[in-house]
């Protein structure tokens, strides 16, 4: 494994952050389904699992090759073909967006807990999908890119009530980056 593939897919400045989420958003049964997106070396779950009594049972997807990965390959394309409401809570750990992810999750119906990692540098495009969906045009976009790339979160967080229907959502927030958590 190289290290560029170690740096894309952990950051491990608030990993404790990111695991007081996911304790939280346990659902109340002892038996957990978790499907992973983005799963890496699966550090994130692998340390809830220690601090909970409950039975987790993971399913990994990566494109990279871990040693704990389940479905090596395209996220997309996995999420697309399973049955999405066979798992408790949907997991998008993305260093970047999850919105094409969130997009097939919405488009199957999926009733759950659904993990996000939003990140975005200054100048970081926000994905058309979000901004098509907030009412911006394909021509307002094409002639000013940049404009539409301010208040990610703020555009990610009306998304995701506009296409769920979701207002509550729990967030850890720092900087640029964005971890949280909803429940649809």
């Amino acid at each position: 494994m190289s290290s560029q593939a170690i740096k894309l897919n952990n950051d491990l400045r608030y990993i404790e952050k990111k695991i007081q989420l996911r304790l939280q958003s346990l659902p109340k049964k002892n038996d957990i389904k978790i499907l992973e997106a983005f799963a890496g070396n699966g550090i994130l779950w692998e340390e809830v699992k220690k601090r909970t009594s409950k039975k987790l049972k993971i399913l990994s997807i990566d494109k990279l090759k871990y040693s704990k990965i389940n479905l090596q390959g395209d996220n997309l394309k996995f999420l697309a073909s399973l049955n999405l409401n066979d798992f408790d809570i949907i997991d998008l750990d993305s260093y970047g967006s999850p919105s094409n992810q969130l997009e097939i999750i919405r488009k199957k119906n999926y009733k759950g807990i659904i993990h996000c990692t939003f990140i975005q540098t200054i100048m970081g495009r926000i994905n058309n999908n979000i901004l098509y969906s907030l009412g911006f045009t394909p021509k307002m976009i094409k002639k000013c890119p940049t404009l539409f790339s301010k208040n990610g979160l703020n555009k990610i967080l009306s998304y995701i009530n506009l296409k769920f229907g979701v207002s509550k959502v729990t967030i850890f927030t720092e900087k640029n980056k964005n971890y949280f958590y909803f429940s649809v």
